[in-house]
């Protein structure tokens, strides 16, 4: 990963002093910083190389490739031998808690206000709607692609140039990751999209992961908000510093989506929130994923004081520039190129959405869900069964839970010549039997975690007549 530094953060002094670390000059390096790369081939020269411990590889091994492409200035925790060329040494204790830091002081000098997306599922569509809503009120930076993670999310920051609003996405997969990246952003507005199963394999059950998930709301203050789905359990809220405001359906959320109509076009549906509505909001995805981006969006948008007008159009803006859902036509049919990402209930509600998009015969190729650990069995076996209720005439399962997700679908009584099996390396035999048994002008669903690398299988189907 690489970035551009923002202007207030360039100069050495500045930088360093962010980062807690004091700056050794070797040599005559430049006062000027461009920006930061985790990789050498990412590197420009005048950036800072940050040189990572990770899993695989040591990023402390790569330096003198680094000032060789040239890097002026060296980010790590270890004392370096006398190298030749002009640069600074950048040493911390941690690298990821000195980035962390960095960000920190970013966002002090920041005057944006800091809007917090993160959830199980839609994260970044989610990231995306709300920059295109608050387009429409002012000036808007947001994080760039999925950069979520403890290193992505403060990377995101520290390259944000000023704007009235800031808009990132923050993702954790373990318990203790979340506190130290929300009290980073002191978020003014912070978006629980949803808590679902995604990543529950690292967490003790599913109660756990809720209450992770819920410390996106540790940096914030009384006055700041904290928007989440109203299917989110009350009890487990706990002690929120910030003003918890529901959206949903029911009659207790505070913006309650009202009137709402799904087609093969989307979903259009009210938003109620107190004594005022928006009407007419618009959606390109159906279904309950549909419904979700709407009342967050709109619920964004009436928080900050925009009009109906305004919200509409930022939607409209939003729904040219996601990568969800895509609709391709491939061998003869209606292929619906998910493979994005997924979750236990992304893929339920992608199911939903088929059922919607296409009224005539439909099928789908279901891959590997990530991240599950010990309830991967079970959970890929309950996306079998509802595999089984949703209509669809044909499944097709991929990877190594394949079987696991054809018995929940045997189970759920989807008959058995309607169930096909392949595990990794199976891709030319699914692509064969799905030509057989799945007719052209059929629409099909491809929907997996993005590890299973899904889209092999609709590689090899495009290469069919």
């Amino acid at each position: 990963m690489r970035i551009s530094l923002a202007t207030p953060m360039q100069e050495i002094g500045t930088l360093a002093a962010a980062l807690g670390s004091v700056p050794v000059a070797k040599g005559t390096p430049p006062l000027k910083i461009g920006g930061m790369a985790t990789h050498t081939k990412e590197l420009k020269a005048g950036d800072v190389f940050v040189a990572m411990r990770g899993a695989r590889c040591n990023g402390n091994d790569f330096i003198l490739e680094a000032l060789a492409r040239g890097a002026v200035a060296v980010l790590t925790e270890e004392e370096l031998p006398p190298l030749f060329g002009n640069y600074w040494v950048l040493r911390v204790q941690n690298v990821e808690g000195a980035l962390l830091l960095a960000a920190a002081a970013r966002r002090r000098l920041a005057k944006a206000k800091v809007v917090a997306v993160s959830g199980s599922t839609g994260k970044t569509t989610v990231k995306e709607i709300i920059a295109s809503v608050l387009l429409e009120a002012g000036t808007v930076r947001k994080s760039e692609g999925n950069f979520n993670s403890s290193i992505g999310m403060p990377l995101s920051l520290l390259q944000m140039e000023d704007a009235d609003h800031f808009v990132l996405e923050v993702g954790i997969n373990r318990a203790g990751e979340m506190e130290p990246l929300a009290r980073v952003l002191a978020p003014e507005l912070a978006v629980l999209t949803n808590v679902g199963s995604a990543h529950i394999g690292h967490f003790a059950d599913a109660r756990e992961l809720l209450l992770e998930k819920l410390k996106l709301a540790a940096g914030q203050r009384g006055e700041d908000v904290l928007l989440l789905a109203d299917s989110i359990p009350r009890d487990a809220c706990g002690d929120i510093p910030s003003r918890m405001m529901r959206i949903g359906t029911s009659e207790g959320a505070d913006f309650q989506l009202k009137n709402i109509i799904n087609s093969k076009k989307g979903v259009s549906a009210d938003l109620w929130h107190g004594g005022c509505r928006v009407e007419g909001l618009c959606w390109h995805i159906p279904g309950s994923i549909g419904s979700s981006c709407l009342a967050i969006g709109g619920a964004v948008g009436m928080l900050f004081g925009l009009s109906g007008e305004a919200i509409r159009a930022g939607l409209l803006h939003a729904a040219q520039h996601t990568p969800r859902m895509k609709m391709l036509e491939i061998a003869g049919r209606h292929v619906i190129d998910d493979t994005y990402n997924a979750s236990p209930e992304a893929m339920i509600a992608a199911l939903e959405t088929l059922a919607y998009l296409a009224k005539g015969e439909r099928a789908a190729v279901l891959g590997d869900i990530g991240e599950l650990g010990a309830f991967a069995n079970s959970l890929h076996d309950a996306v079998g069964e509802c595999a089984a209720h949703s209509g669809i005439s044909q499944l097709f399962t991929y990877g190594n839970y394949s079987e696991v997700m054809a018995e929940g679908a045997l189970r759920g009584g989807m008959p058995a010549q309607c169930v096909h099996a392949f595990p990794f390396g199976g891709e030319q035999a699914l692509v064969a039997r799905l030509l057989k048994k799945v007719p052209r002008g059929a629409a099909v669903l491809f929907k997996a975690s993005r590890k299973t690398a899904l889209e092999r299988v609709i590689e090899v189907l495009g290469r069919e007549r």
